[in-house]
């Protein structure tokens, strides 16, 4: 604890305490006259100068140099303010707090005079204490000096009594002071070891601490997004409020804060994603084959000598032995078809589509079956937007093989209409899809489960889009994938212009009216050998057939149909099984109907 002595604390002066605060209040007024100087002041950084030395520093890249110069300058001034702010509270309370200590201990001194009344005697006698021996009286080894003959026993014991009470009270005060003491010294010696950054920072790790502080910052609105209060166009709001180098900063150094977040560009969505992949690649073991091949040898050398692992009697801890080594053989099996399915994946992703688009990957996990988000085409600029949910059997395998080829196929064959410009193609498989049709695919779990997410990615597209009125919008669902469509269009609305049915088994509703949008803008089409068709038609567990422009049971009775326009599409096959997945083969005029459908020229399909 302190070693503060009461004189020194009884007799200092604390106005000087009001002093130093008045000198960190100035300077917090003058700071913002000091950010103009330091920024206006500089003519390469004044934004709008038109003299010779801003035309020597002119263009995007001095634009991006100016605009990060002022940023840095900003924060910069900003932390000072706030550490000025700080120093100058803390002088203040420092000043009551002391000034209020002392004014109770001046109350104390003010109790020198004891009074006394003595037991039947008329009147009050006083005993005081010596001035010059105050301190030692209240610490015990002072003097009474009664004022008048009394000096009976029973005086001096009360007189006594009081000392005690006063000493009592004065080594209370004093330790409350010194504790104070001690925490302000703990205080100022803080902002003194943690003084403001002062930014560039210096040191390699330049980047990762402007991160942290750039998180810290806006830790509350990261919050509100992790905990799904912020909607997609408030996110885009955030983001757009950042400076680029901020932007920057969170792509590069905090892509986990970027990457699956509706409502940010494609562009940085796409990059942080890329990053977190690469990192998820680089952190597998690069010895993996050689610790599977070393457990499955030893597998092989149990199960071979098994005779005489129990001729020896040694068969139940090589039994032990035997299912822990098939347990971690699983486990690093899984893992390297992961790893295969996410290298599978950059691999796909790496150079432009056939199209000549670039490929954009706006979300990933490896967890599970996998799911992934993929791009034909940058869905922000684009003049129609397509995403494409795929059904039964989608996993991160098919993302960056068989489902995107289907959506390349799409972007090319949108690009063949005349006039279209250009059409960005997802493949949208945020979601658990079943893995059998048999045992998995009845349950409405599944769609469930994926609608809010798919709400939430096509409110995303509609915040980043650049000209939203403009652009087409279409959601193609293929098979189970229609059922997540249908459950999210009716549950939470889909931002969409249209919405297109592939094999549909149902999408959760009875007309295409309660899918949120007119139904002259819902399509759908089930070639005629399709084995869904007997799946939609028998059993009606995910709703009504989409295909079916014959009578439906709808709320108990008939009515005419699911509603919207039925296109043709083909066999291509004679397998029923086959068929199902054949709209996307050379020749099928589901191609060219679905094609004239995203680029808004729907009343042309056949």
């Amino acid at each position: 604890m302190s070693s503060l002595s009461w004189r020194t604390f009884y007799l200092t002066g604390y106005t000087g305490l009001d002093d130093a605060a008045a000198v960190w209040d100035r300077y917090i007024s003058e700071a913002a006259d000091f950010e103009a100087t330091l920024i206006d002041g500089i003519p390469v950084l004044k934004e709008g100068a038109a003299d010779q030395a801003r035309d020597d520093f002119d263009g995007e890249t001095a634009d991006l140099v100016r605009g990060q110069a002022r940023h840095i300058a900003e924060r910069f001034l900003d932390d000072l303010d706030a550490y000025a702010s700080h120093i100058k509270v803390l002088l203040q309370e420092a000043k009551t707090d002391f000034e209020t200590k002392r004014d109770e201990l001046a109350g104390l001194f003010a109790e020198k005079s004891v009074y006394l009344t003595a037991e039947g005697e008329p009147g009050e006698e006083r005993f005081e204490v010596n001035e010059s021996d105050l301190y030692n009286y209240l610490t015990g080894s002072g003097t009474v000096e009664p004022m008048n003959e009394y000096e009976a026993d029973a005086y001096e014991q009360r007189v006594r009594e009081q000392a005690v009470d006063l000493s009592d009270r004065f080594k209370t005060l004093m330790d409350s002071v010194r504790e104070l003491d001690d925490q302000y010294a703990a205080d100022f010696k803080a902002l003194n070891d943690d003084p403001p950054p002062l930014p560039p920072y210096v040191g390699s790790d330049f980047e990762a601490k402007t991160a942290e502080y750039l998180q810290e910052q806006h830790q509350d609105f990261l919050d509100k997004i992790e905990s799904g209060d912020a909607i997609p166009e408030e996110v885009n709001d955030w983001w757009n409020s950042l400076a680029e180098g901020d932007q920057e900063l969170f792509v590069h150094e905090l892509p986990e804060l970027v990457g699956p977040v509706d409502g940010i560009p494609t562009e940085d969505r796409d990059t942080a994603n890329r990053i977190l992949l690469d990192q998820e690649i680089a952190d597998f073991s690069p010895t993996l084959d050689e610790d599977i091949a070393v457990i499955e040898d030893r597998i092989a050398e149990i199960e071979g000598n098994w005779s005489e692992i129990v001729a020896n009697g040694d068969s139940i801890d090589r039994a032990e032995e035997l299912e822990q080594l098939r347990e971690e053989l699983a486990r690093l099996q899984g893992e390297r078809v992961t790893y295969n399915e996410l290298v599978d994946l950059q691999s796909a992703i790496a150079e432009e589509s056939p199209t000549g688009q670039q490929y954009y990957l706006l979300g990933y996990d490896s967890a599970g079956d996998g799911k992934a988000i993929v791009s034909v085409g940058n869905p922000d600029t684009a003049d129609n937007t397509v995403v494409y949910v795929p059904g039964t059997g989608g996993d991160l395998d098919g993302a960056g093989g068989n489902d995107l080829q289907r959506a390349e196929t799409m972007a090319g064959d949108a690009a063949q209409v005349a006039g279209s410009g250009e059409t960005a193609v997802m493949v949208w498989l945020d979601y658990d899809a079943p893995n059998n049709p048999i045992m998995n695919s009845p349950s409405l779990s599944y769609a469930e489960d994926a609608s809010e997410p798919l709400a939430s990615f096509m409110s995303g597209l509609d915040a980043t889009n650049h000209d939203p009125e403009e652009t087409t919008t279409t959601v193609i669902g293929h098979s189970y994938g229609t059922t997540v469509i249908g459950q999210a269009a009716s549950e939470y609305g889909l931002d969409t212009d249209q919405i297109v049915a592939v094999a549909s088994p149902g999408m959760t509703v009875d007309h295409a009216s309660e899918l949120g949008i007119d139904p002259d803008d819902f399509y759908s089409t089930t070639a005629p050998g399709d084995l869904i068709n007997a799946a939609a038609e028998a059993t009606l567990i995910l709703g009504s057939d989409p295909n079916d422009g014959g009578l439906n049971i709808q709320g108990g009775g008939l009515d005419s149909g699911f509603g919207g326009t039925s296109f043709d599409s083909d066999n291509m096959g004679w397998s029923p099984v086959d068929i199902h997945s054949n709209y996307w083969d050379d020749g099928n005029p589901a191609r060219k109907n679905m094609a004239m459908i995203f680029t808004g020229n729907g009343d042309q399909v056949t």
